[in-house]
């Protein structure tokens, strides 16, 4: 097996691995790589404007958002998911950041690791909870879209939470 690289009118595009039997596979491009962070550079704008319907859209119809609420599947149940926890004020005032992207795929299929920070910028910033995004994007006729977003909120979350109730 080796790395070949692509070249489209003389330019670099990608790489290619080259299996022991001649198959060619495509790895992801830079391009890919980008519209991909892109998709969840779009879907914390659209949850931090509270756009239930804009957000849901990030995922294929029938995706999942997986997190420490439960499992949500399709859009119906996404959008019921994210209008409950803005009605209980979760969602008030707060910024999410991403970061540390890792992206890993190749063809209409990629594998997306990233780290989130969520801060309150309504009132004197801090830090309401982190976590770890695990991601499944494929390649739709309209972009990357979500086939399963699972977040892991980070323990410490849950720490400050309870020694605040103590």
């Amino acid at each position: 097996c080796c790395i070949r690289p692509v070249y489209s009118q003389g330019c670099f595009t990608r790489n290619a691995v080259l299996l022991d039997n001649e198959e060619l596979v495509m790895t992801l491009s830079l391009e890919d790589k980008d519209a991909i962070q892109e998709l969840s550079i779009t879907h914390f704008r659209h949850l931090d404007n509270h756009e239930v319907d804009a957000w849901a859209e990030c995922w294929v119809p029938d995706g999942k958002f997986i997190a420490t609420y439960g499992t949500n599947n399709g859009h119906d149940e996404i959008k019921e998911f994210l209008r409950g926890h803005i009605a209980a004020g979760k969602e008030d005032g707060a910024r999410h950041l991403s970061m540390n992207y890792v992206i890993d795929g190749e063809g209409d299929t990629a594998n997306v690791y990233s780290l989130v920070v969520k801060i309150q910028v309504k009132k004197p910033p801090f830090i309401i909870a982190t976590g770890v995004y695990q991601d499944v994007v494929v390649r739709t006729p309209q972009g990357w879209k979500f086939k399963s977003r699972q977040l892991d909120i980070d323990a410490g979350v849950f720490a400050a939470a309870d020694a605040a109730a103590n």
